[in-house]
């Protein structure tokens, strides 16, 4: 039930850049996703498995899902347009 409401809550704010951007190719939608991504995921993250010595592999699988998932949902909200 969290994950849903985590997911809706993520939808919505990319839905309001989207729109406030007026992105409206499936490029500006990918960009879109993979900046707030790699820009704000990624980068948290990176710290936190520096400082507890874990492996690049699992920071690659554990950063890379919510990643995807963000340009996914950028690429398909400029696109439904």
């Amino acid at each position: 039930m969290v994950s849903i409401f985590a997911s809706v809550i993520i939808v919505i704010t990319l839905a309001m850049i989207v729109q406030l951007i007026g992105a409206s190719t499936a490029a500006e939608g990918v960009l879109l996703g993979l900046l707030p991504g790699v820009g704000f995921v990624a980068a948290i993250q990176l710290p936190n498995y520096t400082f507890e010595s874990r492996s690049l592999k699992i920071y690659v699988i554990n950063v890379g899902y919510p990643v995807v998932t963000f340009t996914t949902i950028g690429l398909l909200l400029t696109v439904w347009q």
